[in-house]
């Protein structure tokens, strides 16, 4: 997935990066990483996708902590 791709999604969600980042258990300093590099790993498209799911079927994200975006 490409970067631009990345943020789009985390906007979807109502996420900032360095929440994310917090949520998955990594340094936020990997997100300048991925940005360098345009393109962030397979894994975290597929993390994405599965929120993006949920976020669907479920739209209160709130139960869950997901909804902050800090």
């Amino acid at each position: 997935m490409d970067y631009e791709k990345f943020t789009a999604q985390l906007e979807q969600l109502g996420m900032k990066k360095t929440h994310f980042m917090r949520y998955i258990g990594m340094s936020t300093g990997t997100i300048s990483t991925w940005s360098k590099a345009g393109k962030v790993p397979r894994w975290v498209e597929v993390h994405l996708d599965l929120m993006l799911k949920a976020k669907a079927m479920l739209p209160d994200l709130s139960l869950y902590g997901l909804d902050h975006g800090d």
